[in-house]
């Protein structure tokens, strides 16, 4: 064999290897009790796909691609302010299911979209209503 041959069966078994740590991880979460797939997007950029789940007053969400254990997102309910939801327009179809529910939020002061499913969008709207009310 080459070395050319051997540092190419190397990167490919490498590339497999990460490949089924990423889709185990994402696995896993998607096991854990309250766990959801979300998508999110902030300041019009694209839809990031990743995995949801509550906890102490936090809605954590996970990346899908990627090994981190730790959320990339902490929405902390004292700070989400719903402003609207709608179905995906068209342009979105592409991206998002056509049977997603598109979330508008700020985020302290920050604008950003969720899309989650008709059944993860009723217990976020519970999880939102369960916060103490603002003084």
């Amino acid at each position: 064999m080459h070395t050319v041959d051997v540092v190419a069966v190397c990167a490919a078994g490498i590339a497999l290897v990460i490949s089924a740590a990423i889709l185990a991880r994402q696995r896993y979460m998607l096991r854990v009790a309250g766990a959801i797939p979300l998508a999110v997007r902030t300041k019009g950029n694209r839809w990031l796909y990743g995995v949801a789940r509550y906890a102490d007053g936090q809605l954590r969400w996970y990346r899908s691609l990627g090994l981190a254990t730790r959320p990339t997102r902490r929405f902390d309910r004292s700070q989400v302010r719903i402003r609207s939801h709608r179905r995906p327009h068209p342009a979105e179809i592409g991206s998002l299911p056509a049977t997603a529910v598109v979330v508008d939020c700020l985020v302290a002061g920050t604008p950003v979209s969720i899309a989650l499913g008709e059944d993860a969008f009723t217990g976020f709207l519970s999880w939102i209503e369960a916060s103490s009310p603002a003084a």
